[in-house]
């Protein structure tokens, strides 16, 4: 079984992820799975029904696997490595050798087999995202896979709305959100309100005033969330806030135990989570400068997500 954990662009995915991580039922391909969802990547070349594009695709990939594989050699001696191995945190999968490898076979594979008639190509690539979680995984005994941020909202990019579904069932789904005040502060601190280098996810808010975009691609994700809601069962799909999962920790954290049937405890050796660190994380827009002047006279934009956040936080879904 797979857990989605689709976010809502900074709303406090990672923190929820961290506290996962403290179960042994959970395995994770830790980084955002950017693989199956970008140009190229393994959604685009299932969809693709021109082979010589497909077979660009492939090409593409196997020289990015000999890239990704070279960058990680490189830095072994590097700052960011000796402070990833200090910080004793497992790396994302992109700073994996093993994944280079893996994917790289598979490609192989997949190359030699696309042009068989009877080959089943979400087949194909659903058992290898099975696989990959075990191989990447220090845990040798978990339910689930989970997978951050593996697909783009319809509403943004719309063209993987059929195939995603079919190459990560079964799976259930985690939507958290946040209070859009203190979501837009953190899109400012890390500089994310000036990027528009994606088009799938920033397509058509180029140029548009920071706060604006802030309030077109929010607006785009509540949209697509609402409607996977209405397409998708309370067993397969939970809703909670950011400032509930910190502030009513213990009740929240107990129906996400019900929720995924999990009946052991946490490894309080696992460190990834800090309660008082992350509530820390609570009201830090409020008197951030930078944010307060991006929003002066824009007072519609929090105003507008808070309507579309009570609307995703009054479904059946949501922990209340």
């Amino acid at each position: 079984m797979n857990v989605i954990n689709s976010g809502g662009w900074f709303v406090g995915n990672t923190a929820v992820l961290d506290w996962m991580d403290g179960f042994e039922e959970f395995s994770f391909i830790k980084g955002d799975f950017h693989i199956s969802r970008l140009e190229s990547g393994i959604m685009d070349m299932i969809a693709t029904q021109n082979f010589e594009k497909k077979n660009e695709m492939i090409s593409k990939n196997k020289v990015d696997c000999y890239l990704g594989a070279y960058k990680i050699v490189r830095n072994v001696v590097g700052r960011y490595t000796k402070n990833m191995f200090k910080s004793r945190q497992e790396p994302a999968y992109f700073l994996r050798p093993a994944y280079y490898r893996f994917f790289y076979k598979a490609l192989c594979t997949y190359e030699r087999n696309i042009s068989s008639n009877d080959f089943d190509e979400v087949s194909f690539w659903r058992l290898w995202l099975n696989e990959l979680a075990s191989r990447l995984s220090a845990k040798g005994n978990f339910q689930y896979s989970v997978f951050q941020n593996p697909f783009f909202y319809d509403e943004m990019f719309d063209e993987h709305s059929d195939l995603w579904p079919k190459l990560f069932a079964p799976f259930k789904l985690v939507f958290v959100h946040r209070d859009p005040l203190d979501q837009f502060a953190d899109i400012v601190l890390s500089g994310s309100h000036l990027d528009t280098s994606s088009p799938r996810f920033h397509g058509g808010t180029e140029h548009l005033h920071p706060a604006d975009r802030f309030l077109e691609i929010s607006k785009k994700i509540y949209k697509a969330r609402l409607k996977i809601a209405s397409e998708t069962s309370t067993d397969d799909l939970i809703v909670f806030s950011f400032e509930d999962f910190l502030l009513n920790h213990d009740r929240v954290t107990s129906r996400i135990c019900d929720f995924f049937k999990i009946s052991t405890a946490r490894d309080q050796n696992n460190r990834r989570f800090e309660l008082n660190k992350s509530l820390k994380n609570i009201g830090n827009g409020k008197d951030n400068e930078i944010v307060s002047e991006l929003l002066d006279g824009k007072d519609y934009v929090v105003r507008e997500l808070e309507v579309w956040r009570e609307r995703l936080s009054s479904l059946p879904h949501s922990i209340a």
